[in-house]
C-alpha cells in the first residue's frame, strides 16, 4: 500500500513540473488601431518572457475572413527570466487581408496570444462639385472633388471619369485627396440626361487596393444649331402649290421646337408673303399663273438662326378663252409675253388670227355669223375652247378685232401728263386769287388777343425716337401683331399672357368683362395681341416709355387676375383662365398705330407655357421674377419641369414713385 502511495506522488510531481514548464511562457502582444485600410502598415510590438530557458520558432499570423495567412516566423532562444522584445512591421495588401474584422495572432512553443479585433477596409469617399448640372453640347466643364479612405487618410492615386452610354473615359493622377480637370460632351451629343461616374483607386505593389465611386446626372441642352427650308420641288410651275417646311436642327440634328418667320421674295427681291410658322410645321402656298418668271428666294429666321433658299419659278405661255356676247376675249394669264396664232372654229368656217399680248393684256374679237346657234372652237396648240349652241348674228361667218378703246391719252401718256399740270396750276392760280379776295373780311390777328388759350387749336407735340416718329398726344398704339420684324428695334419687353378657355364663346356672354381686360391692359400704356384662347399684354418701351416694364406688367396681372375672379364670384357663367407673366427680347416696330412685333429665343412660348400651367391663377416665369424679386416676394413651384411663382406680396415703392412724380410736375409748374 505504501509503495502505491510513493509512485502515485511521483507521478503527481512530474506532472507538476510539466505544467510549470508549458505555461512558464508569456507573449505580450500590442494594440492595433481600428481602422486600416489596404496600404497601411500595421506596426507590431511583441515581449516574450520565459521562467526557464526556451528555444524554437516564433510565428505571427494574420487572421481575417478570408483565412489566416502567417506573415512572421523566426528562431529564437529566451533565457529563463529574461524578455525579448520583436517589432515588426505588418504591409496590409489583398494577398494577406482581404476587407473585413481582423486581428494578429503570436504563437512560442504552446503559447498563443491574439490582438483586439481591427477593420480592414478597402473604401474611399468620392465627392463631387460641379457648378452647373445643366451642359452645352462642345463646352467645357469643369469638375472638382475630394476623395479619402475610411480611415480618414487623403488618396494618392488615380481619377477615372466616365459617362454612361457614350466614348467618354478620363484618366488622371490625384494628390492630397483632391482633383480638378475638365471634359466636353462632343458637339453632336443628343439631348438629354448622362450619368457622370467618377472612380477613384489607388495601388499597393502594383495591384489596385482601395477604391470608390459616386455618379451624377447631367443634362444636355438642346442647343438651335441650324436652320432649314424643306421644298417639296425646287423648280415651281405656275398655277401650282408648292409646300415649304422650316426645320430648326439642334447639334444632333434632331427637331428642335421653335418659331420660324418666312419671308418670300419674287425675282426683283419685292417681299410676295412672309408668315410665322413652328418649326417641322408645313405651309403650302399657291403660285399664280403670271407669278413672275425667275429665281425667288426665300428667307427664314428662328431662335437667332438665319437661313435662306432660293426657288425656281418657270415661264408659262398661257392665254386663256372666254365667249360672251357675241365677242372672244383673249387674255394673257401667263409669266411672259404671248405670241401665238389662234385658230377660231365658227362651225365649218376656220379662221386665224395672229395675237401678241404682254403681261396681262387682253384682246377681243367680234364673232359674226348670219343669225343661228353655232359651234365655236378655239384652240392655239396649249389651251383649247369648245363651246356648242352659241348664239350669233350677222350677215356673213368671220372674225374681226374690236378696237379695245385705245385712245390719244393711252396711246401718248405724256400728254394726259401735260394737261393734268396745266389744270393743276389754273386751279391753284383761281384758288389764290379766291382766298385773297375773302381775306378783307377776315379780322386782324389783333382782335383774337383776348380770346381764351382754350380756343386755339393745339399742335400735337411729336418726339423723335431714333427712326420712329411717336406721338406724344393722340391715339396710343393699343393694339399688336405677331408677324416678322425686319427693320425694328431690339428691347426686353414684358408679356402679360391671358389665356381664357372658349374666349371667342365666353366673349358673347361676358363681354363687358373681356373689355374690362383690354381696358386695363391698353390704358396703362399696353398692346394687346389676340390670338386663338389668348389676350398677351405687351409692355415694351416704344408704348409705356420706360424701360423698366417688369413691374408694370406685374401689376397689371393682378388686376387682371382680381376682374376674373370677381367676375367668377358674381357670375353663374365662370371663366376659366390662367394668367402668365414673362421678360425676354422682342423685335418692335410702330406702324400705322399697330405695334408690330417678333419674338426672340422662347420670350412668347414661355410666357403661353407659364399661363397654360396657372390654374385660375397667376403665375410668374423664372426670366421675369429674377428682375422684379427686389419688389416681389414668390413662392417658388416646380410644375412639369418648370420653374414658375405665386405672387406673396408686392412692395408700396409705386406709392412713392407717384408721390415723387407729382412733386416735381408741381415744381415744373411752380404751384
Amino acid at each position: 500500500m505504501g509503495g502505491k502511495i510513493s509512485i502515485l506522488s511521483l507521478f503527481l510531481i512530474i506532472i507538476v513540473l510539466l505544467s510549470m514548464n508549458i505555461i512558464s511562457a508569456e507573449i505580450m502582444l500590442s494594440q492595433p488601431n481600428a481602422i486600416y485600410n489596404l496600404g497601411d502598415s500595421v506596426d507590431i510590438q511583441v515581449t516574450i518572457k520565459e521562467n526557464q530557458q526556451s528555444s524554437g520558432f516564433f510565428n505571427m499570423n494574420i487572421a481575417c475572413p478570408n483565412g489566416t495567412r502567417n506573415f512572421y516566423r523566426n528562431f529564437i532562444n529566451v533565457k529563463a527570466g529574461e524578455e525579448m522584445k520583436i517589432e515588426t512591421s505588418l504591409l496590409l495588401t489583398r494577398s494577406l487581408a482581404n476587407a473585413g474584422n481582423c486581428n494578429i495572432e503570436a504563437l512560442f512553443l504552446n503559447e498563443k496570444q491574439e490582438s483586439q479585433k481591427f477593420l480592414v477596409s478597402d473604401e474611399i469617399s468620392v465627392s463631387l462639385n460641379l457648378g452647373n448640372l445643366s451642359a452645352e453640347a462642345g463646352k467645357e466643364i469643369v469638375i472638382k472633388g475630394t476623395a479619402r479612405k475610411e480611415n480618414g487618410g487623403l488618396v494618392e492615386g488615380f481619377l477615372n471619369l466616365g459617362i454612361e452610354n457614350t466614348a467618354i473615359s478620363i484618366t488622371r493622377t490625384m494628390a492630397n485627396g483632391s482633383f480638378e480637370t475638365n471634359f466636353s460632351f462632343p458637339e453632336n451629343t443628343k439631348s438629354g440626361n448622362y450619368v457622370l461616374i467618377a472612380k477613384v483607386y489607388d495601388e499597393v505593389e502594383g495591384v489596385e487596393a482601395n477604391n470608390g465611386e459616386t455618379s451624377i446626372t447631367l443634362s444636355v441642352e438642346q442647343t438651335a444649331r441650324k436652320i432649314d427650308i424643306a421644298i417639296s420641288n425646287q423648280n415651281v410651275k405656275p398655277g401650282e402649290s408648292v409646300i415649304f417646311k422650316p426645320v430648326i436642327y439642334d447639334q444632333a440634328n434632331q427637331l428642335i421646337e421653335g418659331e420660324v418667320g418666312l419671308k418670300f421674295y419674287d425675282d426683283k427681291g419685292n417681299l410676295f408673303f412672309q408668315k410665322i410658322l413652328n418649326s417641322g410645321e408645313e405651309k403650302e402656298i399657291f403660285f399664280e399663273t403670271n407669278s413672275s418668271p425667275g429665281y425667288w428666294k426665300v428667307w427664314a429666321a428662328g431662335l437667332g438662326l438665319e437661313a435662306e433658299r432660293d426657288f425656281y419659278i418657270e415661264e408659262l405661255k398661257k392665254a386663256s378663252f372666254n365667249i360672251g356676247n357675241d365677242t372672244l376675249t383673249i387674255e394673257n394669264i401667263g409669266n411672259v409675253p404671248y405670241k401665238n396664232t389662234i385658230q377660231i372654229a365658227i362651225g365649218e368656217i376656220v379662221e386665224t388670227e395672229n395675237v401678241e399680248l404682254g403681261l396681262g393684256e387682253s384682246k377681243s374679237f367680234k364673232l359674226n355669223a348670219p343669225d343661228g346657234n353655232y359651234k365655236i372652237s378655239v384652240n392655239d396648240g396649249i389651251e383649247n375652247l369648245n363651246l356648242d349652241g352659241v348664239a350669233l348674228t350677222g350677215d356673213i361667218i368671220g372674225v374681226s378685232e374690236i378696237n379695245n378703246g385705245v385712245s390719244v391719252f393711252t396711246k401718248y401718256p405724256i400728254v394726259w401728263l401735260f394737261l393734268i399740270v396745266v389744270l393743276g396750276m389754273f386751279l391753284f392760280v383761281l384758288g389764290r386769287r379766291v382766298i385773297k379776295k375773302n381775306s378783307y373780311s377776315f379780322p386782324s390777328s389783333s382782335s383774337i388777343i383776348g380770346k381764351k388759350k382754350s380756343q386755339e387749336i393745339p399742335k400735337q407735340e411729336v418726339k423723335k425716337e431714333k427712326d420712329n416718329f411717336i406721338p406724344v398726344s393722340g391715339q396710343p398704339v393699343d393694339r399688336a401683331e405677331h408677324t416678322v420684324v425686319l427693320d425694328g428695334r431690339k428691347e426686353e419687353g414684358s408679356l402679360l399672357t391671358i389665356r381664357i378657355n372658349g374666349l371667342n364663346s365666353i366673349r358673347k356672354i361676358c363681354g363687358e368683362t373681356i373689355n374690362n381686360i383690354f381696358r386695363t391692359i391698353t390704358e396703362n400704356k399696353g398692346a394687346v395681341y389676340e390670338t386663338s384662347d389668348y389676350l398677351i399684354g405687351i409692355f415694351a418701351s416704344p408704348v409705356t416709355r420706360t424701360f423698366s416694364n417688369e413691374m408694370i406688367a406685374v401689376r397689371i396681372g393682378k388686376q387682371v387676375e382680381e376682374i376674373l375672379k370677381e367676375h367668377n364670384r358674381k357670375f353663374r357663367q365662370k371663366i376659366d383662365f390662367g394668367i402668365g407673366l414673362n421678360s425676354g427680347d422682342l423685335i418692335i416696330k410702330k406702324d400705322a398705330g399697330l405695334l408690330k412685333f417678333t419674338g426672340i429665343g422662347n420670350s412668347l412660348s414661355l410666357a403661353k407655357r407659364t399661363s397654360e400651367l396657372a390654374n385660375n391663377e397667376l403665375l410668374l416665369s423664372e426670366n421675369l421674377y429674377k428682375k422684379v424679386m427686389n419688389e416681389v416676394k414668390a413662392e417658388k413651384e416646380i410644375r412639369q419641369g418648370l420653374n414658375i411663382y405665386h405672387i406673396g406680396s408686392i412692395s408700396d415703392r409705386g406709392k412713392y414713385n407717384s408721390f415723387i412724380s407729382g412733386f416735381l410736375e408741381r415744381q415744373k409748374s411752380g404751384k
